[in-house]
């Protein structure tokens, strides 16, 4: 791994990045100063700015390039690009939409009489870039049904207090394919700072996710490799969702590596929602969660400081007890959704400092039952529920939970992560002890062990996932591509 990749040098560098993306005084250059534009690109005026950016989005034709003006701007409506208006199919390509940097061109929109920001759909091949979206009332930048996405350097901010009246989400592309997100800022999302939902194809690199509820969360989504970011302040630092919204739409072959993940102690700030596992259950002071994705390994992570957990790892079944007789899931698994995570693999992380002050409404049950075992009287570091596989291995609705799990592709595993201690909240070979025979009811065991001795114990090392690769306008970048010059090449296979 090279020197700038290495999340032991990031830590050192932390408070400057913060600072730089910010400007909150702190000194040092304009790294945007020397921000160029083509020939023939369209100059936003600085008056009617809102009216001007909505016509020339409506306008625009294939590889324009929209200027906005340096300065803060108010923009009163959401501005939409929509790439195929007429619905014939052929959309506009190769659009990029910038200003003169993140800290340079910012565009508020306290006063929007719109609900998102900036929304594009219905695109191909679209940059955003060098640009600040402040204060959206309900997403900052959206991006719909578009193949192929670049948002670089860019930030979406809610400033001042941390509330449920944020707008959701910093950066949200949502049904899209081959996605770049990097070298961006995201502060203050009531939902998550960087989203990427029912997509495929993704890369999340070099990014700062400050103080939302979700820093980085990656949800119903195939083939996304997120790393060398930093998530701290947040609720939870990086979700890796799977869940049951229909639409064919599942998750699988997700990598977490190369990422600092620190002090994401934030109380949740999350409207209540009537989904069984929005944001709004995330216990606060937790690193890295895990819930339902089958095929996710999570490496060479730094994850310190956590008021709950490190890592949890979690079938549905924690979420919503009511999964095995609510009907209304039957066609959400007809279409293909997994309930119970399988192939997890947690190795050669860094993890320090946790379980320093647990709590969450999730997991109330669960943090009692550790902190007032005297024979525990603390929660575990990494945490695996255990539920789903009980009852699968028990054959306990194979149609909803699927086969028994086979250890050699299936297995739950985490080893080489630090002087940490491993819990698991039901067994998982169904006996006597795990199921009660008369009720079939599954009994909460409540394992910890440090040392680490059997929990999550794999004698076969998994087999390492695919690497990802976001190709946009003909190139390809990420670590399952060609491109040079990615500071963490090095660890994107190790």
């Amino acid at each position: 791994m090279s020197t700038g990749s290495n999340p032991l040098f990031r830590r050192s560098i932390l408070g400057t990045a913060i600072c730089a993306v910010m400007l909150t005084g702190c000194g040092g250059s304009d790294s945007n100063s020397g921000v160029s534009f083509p020939e023939g690109a369209i100059m936003l005026p600085a008056e009617n700015l809102t009216q001007a950016a909505k016509e020339a989005f409506i306008t625009a034709e294939s590889g324009d390039v929209i200027v906005f003006p340096e300065g803060r701007f108010q923009i009163n409506d959401t501005l939409l690009f929509d790439g195929d208006t007429d619905g014939d199919g052929t959309s506009i390509k190769g659009i990029t939409i910038m200003g003169y940097g993140k800290e340079k061109t910012i565009l508020d929109f306290a006063e929007s009489d719109g609900g998102d920001g900036i929304f594009v759909q219905n695109g191909v091949d679209i940059e955003i870039r060098d640009i600040g979206v402040y204060e959206a009332p309900n997403n900052a930048i959206k991006l719909k049904d578009t193949s192929g996405i670049i948002i670089d350097d860019v930030a979406t901010v809610w400033e001042g207090e941390l509330n449920s009246g944020n707008g959701a989400y910093g950066l949200y592309p949502v049904e899209c394919d081959n996605i770049l997100i990097e070298d961006s800022y995201v502060r203050g999302s009531a939902d998550a700072g960087v989203y990427v939902g029912q997509s495929h194809d993704i890369v999340v690199r070099r990014n700062i996710a400050e103080e939302n509820v979700a820093g980085i969360e990656i949800e119903n989504s195939m083939n996304a490799d997120v790393y060398d970011n930093i998530a701290t302040g947040n609720t939870g630092g990086i979700l890796v969702f799977d869940l049951p919204i229909g639409g064919e739409r599942y998750g699988s072959n997700v990598r977490v590596f190369d990422n600092l993940v620190e002090g994401n102690n934030t109380d949740n700030f999350a409207n209540t929602s009537d989904s069984a596992a929005g944001v709004h259950i995330v216990p606060p002071g937790t690193g890295v969660i895990v819930l339902s994705t089958p095929d996710v390994e999570i490496y060479n992570n730094i994850i310190s400081d956590h008021d709950t957990l490190s890592v949890a790892i979690s079938s549905f079944l924690l979420a919503d007890e009511n999964l095995l007789t609510d009907s209304s899931y039957d066609p959400i698994i007809a279409s293909g959704w997994q309930p119970v995570p399988r192939n997890i693999n947690v190795h050669d992380n860094n993890i320090s400092i946790s379980g320093t002050n647990p709590r969450g409404k999730l997991i109330t049950d669960i943090i009692a039952g550790y902190l007032l075992d005297p024979s525990k009287g603390k929660m575990p570091t990494i945490l695996y529920d255990g539920l789903g596989e009980l009852l699968a291995n028990a054959s306990a609705a194979p149609t909803i939970l699927g086969a028994p799990f086979d250890p050699q592709v299936d297995a739950i595993c985490a080893t080489a992560n630090g002087d940490v201690s491993y819990g698991q909240v039901y067994g998982t070979i169904p006996d006597g002890t795990t199921i009660d025979q008369s009720t079939g009811t599954p009994i909460p065991k409540l394992f910890l062990e440090e040392p680490q001795s059997q929990l999550l114990v794999c004698e076969t090392a998994p087999s390492r996932l695919q690497a990802s690769q976001a190709t946009i306008g003909g190139k390809s970048y990420g670590c399952g591509s060609n491109e040079t010059g990615d500071a963490s090449a090095a660890s994107c296979a190790l």
